[in-house]
């Protein structure tokens, strides 16, 4: 399930470049139920040593301006979000807390919720290729050992054959998680629809650390258990810091 959210404000919303971590803190802050937002904020959703919160926001979008040398971005009201989830009682906890507050901070800003629209997944029951946007973007990445002995993070990049590999088996590890599952057998791709340009690439900030994604336009075919869960949950990994969220090429947003 999806839910469309519209922010109104008395005046222009601004933010720094990365805001993600401070979205995330108005979802998590908006949550009704203290033990709804416990779960999530402590433990989600485990398998093996992953643990999956299986929620997933887009980039805030309207009419914006860029500003270079403050580093910061002006939306003028209203602004509009999308945060998708497999766990509908989850986005109903959520719409309600986020209703029940009057005024809700965002940043330095004051926002209100002038509209929600709730969207039911798409019905995936052809065997065809689906061609999505990316409305935040998707991140894909494996933690290696350098030749000193230390961690790095790796981020990989569409062209490389392990982007849409690992997609799939975070997606098998989400499934198994969640419904308790074992979806290891089911067929999924997720591959750029075209070459992928350099511009593409977006650089978050997230609590100190870089997170590196991709915006544009993929690929989407297999299961159509595995692509409801990769549009409800997102696809790739960092979804509850606002990566991996796609809408159908065809969708309105």
């Amino acid at each position: 399930m999806r839910v469309k959210l519209v922010f109104q404000a008395p005046q222009p919303v601004t933010l720094n470049m990365s805001h993600n971590q401070q979205l995330q803190g108005m979802l998590y802050h908006g949550i009704d139920s203290d033990a709804m937002q416990s779960f999530l904020h402590e433990q989600g959703f485990t398998y093996e040593k992953r643990q999956f919160k299986l929620f997933v926001f887009s980039r805030l979008t309207g009419d914006s301006r860029f500003d270079a040398h403050e580093k910061a971005i002006t939306f003028s009201p209203p602004v509009n979000l999308y945060i998708s989830s497999p766990w509908e009682s989850f986005l109903q906890n959520l719409v309600s807390g986020l209703i029940r507050e009057s005024t809700l901070s965002l940043g330095q800003n004051q926002i209100h919720i002038s509209e929600v629209a709730f969207e039911q997944t798409p019905i995936f029951n052809e065997p065809r290729m689906y061609r999505v946007n990316m409305l935040s973007p998707v991140t894909v990445c494996s933690t290696l050992l350098t030749r000193e002995g230390s961690k790095k993070t790796y981020y990989y990049s569409p062209q490389e054959k392990e982007f849409s590999k690992l997609i799939r088996l975070n997606l098998i590890k989400k499934a198994q998680a969640f419904y308790g599952e074992d979806w290891s057998s089911l067929p999924f791709s997720f591959a750029p629809a075209g070459n992928i340009h350099v511009t593409q690439q977006k650089v978050i900030i997230y609590k100190g650390f870089v997170i590196k994604g991709w915006m544009g336009r993929f690929l989407l075919s297999g299961d159509p258990r595995m692509l409801r869960l990769a549009y409800d949950s997102g696809c790739g990994s960092r979804n509850s810091c606002g990566c991996g969220m796609l809408a159908l090429e065809n969708q309105q947003t």
